[in-house]
């Protein structure tokens, strides 16, 4: 079957902003749902703070939503932003649309149930004590903040993709669109989840344990930089997808060589980011109770996380072996 260039550029930006906002939309109403339900919580056991709970939870439920935010600046922009090469629009421009859509759901999805964690403790703390609605929110904003790191890494990806989409059709360049927009979105979904249960654990703890603030500050910090790792890595290959890969025979194998980069480094992504966030969580609620051994519960929080991220690392190794080894 014949399809025509305009037909392929409908297709095209039909699945990509379909895919941003379809799957970006996920994470943030989750996270949201998070702060909100445990302010209903907070409020029926504490009827009378109903003020303090609703102002932190309407915060936390709007820094959770940026990632949504994002999610529909690129759709809008998968949808409207002028094809180059209008006569040989093919499947090129509709593995760019996707690998954006990809990018940016996906990213999106982690930091906005991420954001979810720490936004959901900061209502939990408010309602045992309305006086540390400061530090509550505060803490909050901070680990909301990192959370959405990888989303941002995810929208660079994505911009790169609509704005520097290729006429035409050869399977190596539509591999190289979606597999980059995979790896960032996958393994950006892992670090922003995990970046977002550690603050959770965070706030959690200087809620409970407000005297020991800078030293839980300091391990949620921590933890959330090892957490960021496999959403670094799938920037890198990403940036190596769009920028030095080139002169690439044009036959379907090279498209399965290069996806599976991508998924590699994507998929491989998820665990350790989220499994470094349960680590920073506990480290972070252990560091308020007991800050007298805040730095042997650090030493065994990173030994901890750098372990769970060796697997991520051999995602890195087998994707860089798949663009530049096989």
């Amino acid at each position: 079957m014949d399809i025509s260039p305009h037909s392929w550029e409908l297709i095209g930006r039909y699945l990509g902003a379909g895919l941003a906002l379809g799957l970006g939309g996920i994470g943030s109403g989750i996270g949201m749902g998070m702060a909100a339900g445990t302010a209903n919580t907070g409020i029926m056991r504490q009827p009378a703070r109903q003020g303090y709970l609703l102002r932190t939870m309407l915060i936390g439920q709007a820094v959770g939503g940026s990632p949504s935010i994002f999610a529909l600046v690129i759709g809008l922009l998968i949808l409207f932003v002028p094809a180059g090469g209008a006569g040989e629009i093919g499947g090129n421009f509709v593995a760019a649309a996707i690998g954006a859509g990809l990018a940016i759901g996906l990213g999106c999805f982690g930091s906005g149930v991420g954001c979810g964690w720490p936004s959901a403790a900061a209502c939990e703390g408010v309602a045992r004590n309305p006086r540390r609605v400061s530090l509550n929110t505060q803490g909050m904003i901070v680990g909301q903040a990192v959370a959405q790191s990888p989303s941002i890494f995810a929208t660079v990806v994505a911009l790169l993709l609509v704005f520097g989409q290729a006429a035409g059709t050869d399977w190596p360049t539509m591999g190289i669109f979606i597999a980059a927009g995979f790896a960032i979105g996958a393994s950006g979904l892992g670090s922003g989840w995990g970046s977002g249960i550690t603050a959770g654990g965070a706030v959690e703890g200087m809620g409970s344990w407000p005297e020991a603030r800078g030293i839980t500050m300091r391990t949620m910090l921590i933890g959330q930089s090892v957490c960021q790792t496999p959403a670094i890595f799938g920037l890198l290959v990403s940036f190596i997808l769009l920028f030095t890969l080139g002169d690439i025979s044009a036959d379907f194998v090279n498209f399965a060589r290069i996806f599976g980069a991508g998924v590699s480094v994507g998929f491989g992504g998820i665990g350790p980011g989220i499994g470094g966030g349960i680590a920073g969580s506990s480290a972070c609620l252990s560091t308020a109770c007991n800050p007298r051994h805040g730095t042997l519960i650090l030493r065994t929080m990173l030994t901890g996380q750098a372990v769970s991220q060796s697997t991520a690392i051999y995602s890195l190794i087998i994707a860089l072996a798949l663009l530049y080894v096989v």
